[in-house]
């Protein structure tokens, strides 16, 4: 089983942001930066998210996005989001976004929120999956662990649909060659002629890889789909249920999933 580690928790609080940036990270992904509006530090922990108030044509929304960036002390009143544009929504979120850009208006966040944060022991090996968008709260797991123990045994996977969606290849590859005990595999979901890397299921690559064990903790982020049927078709090789931590868990328990 997991050993948990002492972890205060803060509590949960609101806080006026301003957005310092939004760019493009591909072709529908965008990084929105947002800061303390009074310098203030944000208090969580990597892979807690975050709830965004936003009013979009004159309607508060309430949305809900994982933290992409650890707490780093030389930054601390810092948050990095990534918003996938999928849909007329989120484009009139991104246009507002923009629109008050570098500007003195303000937007409200609340956080920390969730309970998949980053509470394991580091000296167990640990399994780090994201299937699309999921690897905003990956990306920041992995930093953390790797700021707190250089030392860790870390495996990320990341699996996506189009080879255009893999917009932190060079990031994560960069930390793999700085950290010896870090690897990274992006897996696309079929064969294309462009793509020399691995295909299929994330399972199946692992699988292959004999990247799990019994002492191996793992965070997942997906679909309810991909993170049960990840974590059941990895349980004979020693991956157990109590091992794992998903926001998945909390929205769509397994006697209640959604249709994906």
């Amino acid at each position: 089983m997991s050993e948990v580690a002492a972890v205060e928790v803060p509590e949960r609080y609101s806080h006026e942001c301003r957005v310092a940036s939004v760019r493009f990270l591909n072709r529908g992904t965008f990084q929105v930066e947002l800061e303390s509006s009074i310098g203030a530090a944000l208090r969580y922990i990597a892979g807690h998210y975050l709830q965004l108030n936003i009013d979009i044509d004159g309607q508060a929304h309430s949305l809900f996005y994982s933290v992409a960036n650890r707490p780093d002390s030389k930054q601390p009143g810092r948050l990095q989001l990534f918003i996938q544009n999928g849909s007329l929504f989120t484009e009139k979120l991104l246009r507002r976004l923009v629109q008050i850009c570098g500007r003195q208006e303000h937007l409200t966040v609340a956080l920390p929120m969730g309970r998949a944060f980053l509470q394991s022991n580091l000296k167990q090996p640990h399994l780090l999956v994201a299937a699309g968008s999921g690897i905003s709260k990956i990306k920041c797991l992995a930093e953390e662990i790797v700021a707190r123990d250089p030392s860790a045994d870390v495996r990320v996977y990341w699996s996506n649909k189009n080879i255009d969606d893999f917009y932190l290849l060079e990031e994560f590859r960069e930390w793999e060659t700085q950290d010896e005990k870090l690897s990274f595999t992006p897996i696309l979901e079929s064969e294309h002629p462009e793509w020399n890397g691995r295909t299929g299921f994330i399972f199946e690559v692992i699988q292959e890889d004999q990247g799990v064990s019994g002492n191996t903790v793992a965070y997942l982020c997906g679909s309810p789909r991909m993170v049960y049927g990840t974590i059941d078709q990895l349980a004979p090789y020693g991956l157990t249920e109590a091992n794992c931590y998903s926001d998945v868990f909390e929205y769509a328990p397994r006697d209640k999933q959604v249709a994906v």
